[in-house]
């Protein structure tokens, strides 16, 4: 199916492209912002209009794939067996308008010249369990963040939602940010849990054998204003036997990913504690 590139449009066309898209799923967001479960739980068949019931009524989903999204098999020719109502086959040519292409039209991103399926641009600990799409992601949404953190002076970034809490860990130790995470999942969160645990491990093997690095950045991180202060996130230089601040970078800080039992992320993060990102 074509589609459009974001790449090629101009900023304006960016910002007409992204109003066009708001109003739709505005207008049709009962069934464009749903689950198929909730096509059954939530019955979403009779809040469809008569007409569009009696058009897509008894088709098959090989039928419904052909008419709806315009992708005949080969030698197939799409016939409608009734004729539909406008308002469907307006929000097909809309959908069809706005879908963003499926062909990639760049070349593969930098970070992943070098080794395919490990980003160049993030430290190890931060891709250890992460799929390269995953890595890409972290990144890029990571560092907006914290541009928009900086631009705004917002102190604290909740993840909600968080899953394994990739992007929470990279944003807290690698950013320096103070993040708090949300999960209803208690399985991602035990799992995020366990991945908290072996980062703090890397964290103090790093601290080891850089000892040095770690004085400078401690004394780097002391100069600055002091750090927020937050449950299991003290301010402060590092005490004895806590990581430092220079694994992160100079004068920032980092802070715990969460706590309660909803939240990803271990108990006790000191502040500064991280990685080089």
């Amino acid at each position: 199916m074509p589609g459009i590139s974001a790449r090629g449009l101009s900023h304006e066309g960016r910002r007409q492209l992204a109003v066009n898209l708001t109003r739709v799923l505005a207008l049709y967001r009962s069934i464009l912002d749903a689950y198929i479960i909730e096509f059954f739980t939530d019955n979403l068949w009779d809040t469809l209009p008569c007409s569009w019931q009696e058009a897509l009524d008894g088709l098959n989903p090989p039928q419904l794939a052909t008419m709806l999204l315009g992708m005949p098999g080969e030698g197939e020719v799409i016939r409608y067996r009734s004729v539909w109502p406008l308002t469907l086959l307006a929000l097909k040519s809309t959908a069809c308008a706005l879908a963003f292409t499926r062909t990639p039209g760049f070349q593969t991103p930098s970070e992943f010249l070098e080794n395919p399926s490990q980003s160049s641009r993030l430290t190890a600990p931060f891709r250890k369990h992460v799929r390269p799409k995953k890595q890409h992601e972290i990144r890029r949404l990571g560092e907006l963040v914290k541009k928009l953190s900086d631009f705004t002076g917002c102190t604290q970034v909740v993840d909600v939602g968080s899953g394994q809490g990739h992007l929470s860990r990279f944003m807290a130790l690698g950013l320096g940010l103070m993040v708090k995470s949300i999960e209803g999942d208690q399985r991602l969160v035990e799992r995020a849990q366990r991945l908290d645990q072996e980062l703090l491990q890397a964290l103090e093997k790093e601290e080891k054998r850089n000892p040095q690095i770690c004085a400078a950045g401690a004394t780097a991180s002391g100069a600055g204003p002091p750090a927020a202060t937050e449950s299991g996130c003290p301010s402060g230089p590092p005490g004895p036997g806590e990581p430092c601040g220079g694994l992160l970078q100079p004068g920032s800080t980092a802070c715990p990913t969460g706590g309660d039992a909803y939240s990803t992320g271990p108990a006790a993060v000191p502040s500064g504690a991280g990685f080089p990102c």
